[in-house]
């Protein structure tokens, strides 16, 4: 930032500022003290803190100021929201910067994807970072929307909102040192890199960080996260919608007497309707409360911590200098939030709707992006679906495990018809078309224990998201097929020959072009998102 005269004479009380925060308690992170004092901001800086006088003057009386909360590793189109309706529903519950890794929408539309999450950036009313994605294509045994190689991602490793390398899930072919990955990993040596590691131990661990990978968000175990922490990671810790890590970890973390400094929340992917009951941010703090971290510490964990990991200048503290990223509290202890400042403009107020705001438009290449028949044009027709049964009536089966997004495979007998699987009592088909290239290629299989009557499908299919439908009946399930090339990719519910219910996502299969909610009342100075 650079400091000009008149800055200099309102942090030293020789000319009144714009605006005054009177009278907070204030969390200083850098040494963890609540402290009564003013804290003074112009041009969307903080120039002070102590005893100022403003052109405006907030009334913080009874209330705790600390600084905006960062989401240190998510995806966007986790959200099926765009980034712009994603802020909306975040910046009520106190999250000011978001570090997202946009690997979703990578794998579906390569580098047209990855320059529309960059340019939606610049539109927000709160920050959004970059870490560009490691791996597109997701796995070596389905066929992706695109390649992206260490050429591709150097194109756009210098653009603004980029902070290094985003999540390195091949962690085997960077233990054997493969060339594909190491020449990732030197094209960003120097920057942020982030992993995706669960259950490396021992001397893969240590080679996974000598390769330079800093972060870790995948710890389900707390000795797997004492582990990486003594290995030298920074460990992110996660509280999203299907992944509940925060407790166990923390509680290794207390129990082995270490300090937080080397941890950060996350989301990892969560729902809007968890954020919108339980918050986003926020709620990680909250729980850290309760289990009894000292609040300056969780606040830290949100805040200060993400900011020197990911070497954000001017974000994450409440002082000379930094970014106007605020949040009051009614209460500290509970997380109860009052009002959201970024850039010292307040962007919400208890008891108002959440805002809508305006995103920046979708390229045309982000839409019309399922494409299963072959490219010769032939229809998809049932033939297509049969899945043969050989002699013995054995077939490998997915089973779900309740409550966890792990499966395990058995070889079961499974019913079937005139040799051809038939779906019946708790076994349902499963169907992958390539949705990306026409290529007609279809992966069929047999799944159990999803208790599901009828037919589900979906274009949202972690990571490379080719179209998966499961089914009941052949026939619904290519009602279902057609239904999500009709809408350009979602989700949908098919019975007995008739569609149920759709979730259109046109943007690229995985996120919806609309608000969460009908638009109530713009943002005020909503305008370019950029560091201090």
């Amino acid at each position: 930032m650079m400091t000009d005269r008149r800055l200099l004479e309102m942090a030293q009380g020789k000319r009144p500022v714009e605006t005054v925060f009177r009278g907070a308690e204030v969390l200083n992170v850098f040494t963890g003290e609540w402290r009564r004092e003013d804290v003074a901001v112009a041009s969307g800086v903080i120039v002070g803190v102590g005893r100022y006088t403003g052109e405006e003057e907030v009334d913080c009386r009874g209330k705790a100021l600390v600084p905006g909360f960062i989401d240190a590793h998510l995806h966007v189109e986790s959200s099926m929201l765009t980034p712009a309706a994603l802020a909306a529903e975040v910046l009520p519950s106190g999250t000011t910067a978001l570090i997202a890794d946009p690997h979703e929408i990578a794998n579906v539309c390569g580098l047209a994807g990855l320059r529309y999450m960059l340019d939606a950036a610049y539109a927000l009313p709160l920050s959004l970072f970059v870490m560009l994605p490691s791996c597109v294509p997701a796995t070596r045994w389905e066929q992706g929307g695109a390649v992206l190689g260490a050429d591709a991602l150097s194109s756009l490793r210098d653009a603004p909102q980029v902070l290094g390398l985003g999540e390195v899930m091949d962690f085997p072919a960077v233990c054997t040192g493969e060339r594909g990955i190491l020449e990732k990993l030197e094209a960003f040596a120097g920057r942020m890199i982030d992993g995706h590691a669960p259950m490396l131990s021992s001397g893969g661990l240590q080679a996974y960080r000598l390769a330079g990978i800093e972060t870790d968000h995948e710890c389900s175990d707390g000795e797997e996260a004492l582990e990486k922490l003594r290995a030298g990671f920074a460990i992110l810790v996660r509280e999203g919608s299907a992944a509940h890590n925060l407790h166990t970890i923390l509680s290794a973390v207390r129990a082995a007497g270490l300090g937080t400094e080397r941890l950060a929340f996350c989301t990892d992917d969560k729902h809007i309707e968890d954020i919108r009951r339980d918050g986003h941010i926020r709620h990680n703090i909250r729980l850290a409360i309760e289990m009894g971290f000292p609040a300056a510490d969780a606040y830290r964990m949100a805040s200060w911590n993400p900011a020197r990991l990911y070497n954000l200048q001017g974000y994450g503290a409440i002082g000379p200098g930094y970014r106007a990223d605020l949040v009051l509290l009614d209460d500290r202890e509970a997380v109860a939030v009052h009002a959201v400042y970024t850039g010292g403009v307040c962007r919400w107020k208890a008891g108002e709707p959440i805002p809508c705001v305006k995103g920046s438009p979708i390229p045309a290449a982000l839409r019309d992006t399922v494409h299963v028949r072959p490219a010769a044009g032939r229809p998809l027709g049932v033939e297509c679906l049969a899945l043969p049964v050989p002699k013995g009536g054995v077939l490998p089966v997915i089973e779900l495990i309740p409550g966890q997004i792990n499966t395990r495979r058995s070889d079961q007998k499974v019913p079937q018809r005139d040799g051809y699987f038939s779906a019946g009592g708790d076994f349902l088909k499963a169907a992958v078309l390539e949705r990306h290239h026409a290529t007609g290629r279809i992966g069929l299989g047999v799944v159990r224990g999803l208790g599901l009557r009828g037919t589900a499908a979906s274009t949202v299919a972690h990571d490379s998201h080719n179209l998966i439908v499961l089914g009941d009946r052949d026939e619904d399930m290519l009602l279902a097929v057609r239904e999500l090339e009709r809408c350009g990719g979602g989700y949908t519910l098919v019975r007995d020959g008739r569609v149920l219910a759709t979730l259109p996502l046109p943007v690229a299969g995985l996120m919806t072009d609309r608000p969460a909610h009908p638009a109530v009342r713009p943002f005020p100075g909503a305008g370019r998102s950029r560091r201090a």
